[in-house]
């Protein structure tokens, strides 16, 4: 019978509570790495209930491991992709915007033509005018790439830069073709005439 009763004394016994986070899937401890327990500055008396270490429900464990909502100033996982593949629209819209801003007096001389108004001569304003607006969607794109990298990296939202962009870039080379149209007499006074 005394037997027992040490056994049951030894049951009683609770292994110290762990205060170390749970681990989650797939994560190990590093090599050689062995968890000792907090020293306590008043140790518990011998006397003192020991408490059962409190785990948490299934419910709560399954929601450790599942990925909650973006914290407030991270991108959400969508942002990148999307933000990557604006960027490259981007400089495929930039290319295509330099070549038609090259072929502005192409394009020009045959209106000329089909509205018999002779030949076009363009003024000295419209190569410098053609050389700015191309040099300025290099650069809107560009600071665009620039800005979206820096916030990728962050972990940031990035996804608006490279739409800000494009809209500068729309209005860019829509005015410089308004300067270029506006700046030719022949066509003001084709358009007045009633």
């Amino acid at each position: 019978m005394a037997e027992n009763t040490s056994d049951q004394g030894r049951a009683a016994e609770t292994p110290p509570a762990d205060h170390r986070p749970q681990p989650r899937y797939g994560e190990l401890a590093p090599e050689g790495w062995s968890w000792k327990p907090p020293q306590e500055e008043n140790p518990p008396a011998a006397s003192a209930p020991v408490s059962a270490p409190v785990t948490p429900a299934p419910s709560a464990q399954r929601s450790a491991i599942r990925p909650g909502p973006a914290a407030p100033g991270t991108a959400p996982g969508w942002d990148r992709p999307v933000t990557l593949s604006l960027l490259i629209f981007g400089l495929l819209a930039t290319f295509w915007t330099i070549a038609s801003l090259g072929s502005m007096t192409t394009v020009l001389q045959s209106f000329y033509t089909e509205a018999d108004l002779g030949r076009y001569s363009p003024a000295p304003l419209v190569e410098s005018l053609v050389i700015a607006g191309s040099i300025s969607q290099v650069v809107i794109w560009l600071t665009a790439t620039v800005i979206s990298v820096m916030l990728l990296i962050r972990s940031r939202r990035a996804f608006y830069v490279p739409l800000v962009g494009g809209v500068v870039a729309f209005v860019a080379v829509f005015a410089v073709m308004m300067i270029i149209v506006l700046n030719d007499s022949t066509l003001l006074d084709y358009y007045g005439r009633p």
